[in-house]
């Protein structure tokens, strides 16, 4: 059936709404697969499992953001101050302010963990976001919006709710209960649907490689393979570009902690490259940095405590950020 709304409010609402509710992590994209609970990398945490059994088990990118981590962190909360985590831009807003009255839903407050996982060349992407959702009033406030129309589909007893984009893609979300939703294109939401409830997703050697390489699995991390293939790098590149060109795959996590973000990076490199050479080239890179950032002390102490190591497999990068460093970034 269609949704044919009968309260008015205005398609700004409506976008702050789903892209809050369901796209807040993707600054730092997340989530993430494994077969066993207890994997080595990305923890053992009930929404991980439960989140990576869901989503696409064949992505090439898996995230993670633990939300409500960050929003304990005083050193983030002292370096962005009013700006919050920077996902919802529509906040103070009378539409905004409408949205929060009519759900009791709050996307700064009550998203906890968003994850995500992408495929190379598509636009879009699969989510699976945890948080406190009060679902009968959310569906009421999605029924009475007048400017956009849903198709709501029942699938195994679930309202689905599908839109049309300008360009024919389709794509929507279920509210599962009142602690998780998911979303993506139609064809991807519809094959999520039907591993709701499953705990069981099997990576294979090359993806659990990389998981077993989060350092952080309750903080944020980012994972990726294979993105050095897709990368157009011409031959006479100069050297910087070896480290991509040498890239088989990159790993990023971070913590939340009260007195900064320590973060651990790992480059995993193609079998013919050498990881002592791109070593080089990632701490030329900080050097590089350091000239153009000398007039600011609280970047250079971040980059000068920066370990970069080669190791049998690629390159492991560790640091730490500090919270002058993050109200420096954030002017």
């Amino acid at each position: 059936m269609m949704v044919h709304p009968t309260r008015r409010a205005s398609r700004l609402a409506l976008a702050v709404t789903l892209g809050s509710l369901l796209v807040a992590g993707l600054a730092l994209l997340a989530a993430g697969c494994s077969e066993s609970i207890g994997a080595p990398g990305i923890g053992s945490a009930a929404q991980t499992t439960d989140a990576l059994a869901i989503l696409p088990g064949d992505a090439d990118v898996y995230g993670m953001t633990n939300l409500a981590a960050a929003r304990e962190s005083q050193a983030l909360e002292a370096a962005l101050g009013d700006s919050g985590l920077g996902m919802v831009t529509g906040r103070g807003s009378a539409d905004f302010d409408e949205f929060v009255r009519l759900t009791g839903f709050d996307p700064a407050q009550d998203l906890d963990r968003v994850y995500v996982a992408g495929r190379e060349g598509s636009d879009g992407g699969a989510f699976v976001a945890y948080g406190r959702f009060d679902r009968a009033r959310i569906e009421q406030f999605i029924a009475d919006q007048e400017e956009v129309d849903f198709e709501v589909t029942d699938v195994d007893g679930l309202p689905v709710y599908l839109a049309t984009d300008d360009d024919g893609t389709r794509g929507g979300f279920a509210l599962i209960n009142n602690e998780m939703v998911i979303a993506g294109d139609e064809a991807t939401l519809r094959q999520m649907l039907t591993r709701v409830g499953s705990t069981t997703f099997a990576p294979d050697a090359e993806l659990q490689a990389l998981f077993d390489r989060v350092a952080y699995p309750d903080g944020a991390w980012f994972v990726a393979r294979g993105f050095g293939d897709s990368m157009d790098i011409p031959a006479d590149a100069p050297p910087s570009a070896m480290a991509a060109r040498a890239a088989d795959g990159f790993v990023l996590s971070m913590a939340f902690e009260q007195g900064g973000i320590p973060v651990r990076a790992f480059l995993a490199t193609k079998p013919e490259a050498s990881t002592d050479d791109v070593a080089d080239v990632v701490r030329g890179g900080i050097s590089a940095a350091r000239i153009g950032l000398k007039d600011q002390p609280e970047a250079l102490d971040v980059l000068d405590d920066v370990d970069v190591r080669a190791e049998p497999e690629g390159v492991a990068i560790a640091g730490f950020l500090t919270p002058d460093f993050l109200a420096v970034t954030k002017r």
